[in-house]
């Protein structure tokens, strides 16, 4: 399987390749999922694409935001850049650009970016006709489904390692309506990682532990995954090198998932939704920072210095020191001490957060390029040379005419000193001499000729690098799109709803509680089923017989796997994420900042995350909806989605009000509201407090 690295500078990057990555990724200045890293302008992504091609690792290149209508012109243009950089491929999110992207460069490999939430079979087969080559998958993706996705040809991305949004994959939206700052946009606040209080206990009960496959890597192989994926373009390059290393197969350490954590390690690891039981175990509640690997409890403390009884810490060591697995202080290695930064006492345990070895294993690491050089020099002939790389024979000729020797000739040993010195080259020279006659050679001229030499060697490895194009045609979406115009009311169900709201709306759409048991209603309005951004596995059988219900007119789509699951009228929902002017019928986004020509999100207290694990942590006969405080006494419903798995919505604090729309087509969902005060939303007249989402402050 490749190894797929992150390169969030270029010293990561460099990192990531001398550890033995196959492709690394990486972003350029705007519109990648990591606005906060360093990224690559247009000098050093020009370096950064020379210095892996020459180790014949594939750059790909991030352009997996949302974009805004004025700003698609320019993202066409840096997609252009990549492409004539010789990028291997792009990682890409937004559909309109999708479609942009393929018109202008129809044989640019496109990468689906994990945001895109592909994670089963049908969501595979629309990217197909998008004419995208690779499925970066949902974490969430279950091992099953990974079978069926292989089987439709398309190929295979799989996260292996680092951080897992606790969110699924592209559909969180908690940071854009809190403060405008869009994950979707590489500007993730990380509100999951701030602390919350569920069923009277304080801690974060959103922050997942890292993702940690290590142990899986023969089952993804099995299953059919073609590359594997290492996140972390906003950790450090030390890292880098050990995550991707330990991957490779290159670490010296008896342990290698013990050597990961001392790279970083949130919540000591987790195997995702691999397992059966993964629902209940994504979660450490007590921290939510790197917490490393357990030393071993304090056997002293003497004022700031803290010993751990036969621990001898490595020089550039950090520490935390936790107690009940809770963090009390930090501690870093100093002058052969541990030296804390807080009140700490005996029985607390130390743990190494960062292991001063990776940087001098950095330091040391080396990636090289065999080269076998083989000399020639005859008097009164030029200096020549024949090169063997990479399976391939070049010739060099000098313009330096050799001298006949007055005194001592040039030797073998001249020529090696010469040919060794590679200076910025990664080569690992093999030197043969062929020298006829006494023959002389300014040690000046010999050492221009080697940098004619390993320049030529260099051209012809660049030159000789071959990037995969695409041969994948654009289709676009093709499904049965939904024409309505007007207003459609939202609810988890209708039975009692009042007959003077159903004469002001022109649809009714369910989105139940429990896709296999849901009563609808015999009323005069069309029904739409609002689907959910998720379908694993066993969930596939039951949204079918949902969807196939004789009742429902069609369909509300929160992710493309809905396209290829009906003939039905779709339209699509505010899961994919448009927000701005589409030529697909849909409701804009609730974290646009422009209406655009959908269906407006009226009004609704909007899902700002869709979790796939159980907040409980074991099952329980729960009611299916529940709350989360925030630190200001702020309370989010959870709300309960059944299929064959449960799934919980997370649902904003507030509602999302646009009461001057400017436009007749309208969604009011009221799935969280008293069916006593449907109508007088519908009617504008609600009077409690409200977000308008960032349409006055604007998407960032």
């Amino acid at each position: 399987m490749q190894i797929v690295a992150p390169a969030g500078s270029y010293d990561g990057l460099v990192a990531s390749i001398k550890a033995g990555a196959d492709a690394v990724y990486l972003g350029l200045p705007l519109f990648g999922a990591r606005a906060k890293a360093v990224n690559f302008d247009e000098a050093n992504l020009l370096s950064a694409v020379e210095y892996a091609h020459l180790f014949g690792v594939k750059v790909f290149v991030t352009l997996n935001t949302l974009i805004k209508d004025r700003e698609m012109d320019r993202a066409v243009e840096l997609a252009k850049f990549a492409y004539s950089s010789g990028v291997d491929a792009a990682i890409v999110q937004d559909l309109r650009f999708i479609k942009k992207v393929k018109h202008a460069l129809p044989d640019f490999a496109l990468h689906a970016s994990t945001q895109m939430g592909i994670h089963n079979e049908e969501g595979a087969r629309v990217l197909k006709d998008l004419g995208i080559s690779r499925g970066v998958l949902a974490r969430e993706t279950l091992s099953r489904d990974i079978g069926r996705i292989k089987k439709t040809g398309l190929e295979i991305e799989y996260f292996v390692q680092g951080a897992l949004c606790i969110c699924f994959s592209g559909n969180c939206y908690f940071s854009s309506l809190a403060s405008s700052y869009s994950g979707n946009r590489g500007k993730c606040m990380q509100l999951c990682r701030k602390p919350y209080i569920f069923s009277g206990n304080k801690g974060y009960h959103l922050s997942a532990k890292d993702l940690c496959l290590y142990d899986k890597l023969d089952l993804l192989e099995e299953l059919g995954v073609d590359a594997i994926k290492i996140e972390g373009r906003m950790r450090s390059k030390e890292y880098a090198y050990r995550a991707v290393s330990v991957y490779k197969g290159k670490t010296k350490y008896t342990d290698p998932v013990e050597a990961l954590k001392t790279a970083f390690n949130r919540g000591d690891f987790c195997d995702g939704y691999l397992c059966e039981d993964a629902p209940h175990r994504v979660i450490y509640s007590k921290s939510q920072g790197n917490i490393g690997v357990s030393i071993g409890k304090l056997t002293a403390v003497r004022g700031n210095v803290v010993e751990c009884a036969g621990f001898i810490p490595h020089e550039h060591d950090g520490f935390k020191i936790m107690r009940d697995g809770f963090e009390i202080c930090g501690a870093a290695e100093i002058g052969g001490k541990i030296i804390a930064s807080g009140a700490c006492r005996i029985g607390d345990e130390l743990r190494r957060t960062f292991d001063g070895n990776i940087t001098e294993e950095l330091d040391d690491a080396k990636r090289l390029i065999d080269v076998d050089v083989t000399v020639s020099i005859e008097p009164d002939k030029a200096l020549s040379a024949k090169i063997v790389c990479n399976g391939r024979e070049r010739n060099v000729t000098g313009e330096f005419i050799a001298q006949p020797a007055r005194n001592c000739g040039i030797t073998d040993i001249d020529i090696s000193s010469a040919f060794l010195k590679v200076s910025e080259y990664p080569f690992s020279p093999s030197i043969k001499a062929d020298i006829t006659g006494d023959a002389f050679v300014p040690k000046s001229a010999l050492n221009e000729f080697r940098r004619q030499v390993y320049q030529a060697v260099k051209t012809d490895i660049l030159d000789n690098y071959v990037i995969k194009r695409s041969d994948l045609p654009y289709h676009g979406l093709d499904y049965n799109k939904f024409d309505g115009k007007g207003k459609i009311l939202m609810v988890d169900a209708a039975d009692d709803l009042d007959k003077s709201v159903l004469s002001k709306i022109d649809y009714l759409a369910l989105s139940p509680n429990d896709y296999t048991d849901f009563s609808i209603p015999d009323i005069d309005k069309p029904i739409l089923l609002n689907m959910p951004v998720t379908m694993r596995d066993g969930d596939r059988e039951i949204l079918t017989r949902a969807i196939n219900r004789p009742e429902i007119y069609g369909v509300i789509s929160n992710n493309l796997y809905t396209l290829k699951l009906t003939d039905k009228p779709i339209l699509l929902g505010t899961g994919h994420n448009i927000i701005g002017e589409s030529e697909y019928p849909h409701i804009t986004s609730f974290e646009a900042d422009e209406l655009g020509n959908g269906f407006v999100y009226a009004f609704g207290y909007a899902p700002v995350m869709t979790l796939c694990h159980c907040p409980y942590a074991k099952c329980k006969n729960c009611s299916g909806r529940t709350e989360l405080k925030d630190e200001h006494g702020r309370s989010f419903t959870l709300r309960r989605i059944k299929a064959k798995h449960c799934y919980w919505q997370l649902l904003n604090f507030v509602p999302t009000y646009i009461d001057k729309p400017g436009t007749g087509n309208l969604l009011f969902d009221c799935t969280a509201c008293k069916h006593a005060d449907i109508g007088k939303i519908i009617d504008f007249d609600y009077s409690g407090k409200y977000t308008r989402g960032n349409l006055n402050k604007g998407l960032k």
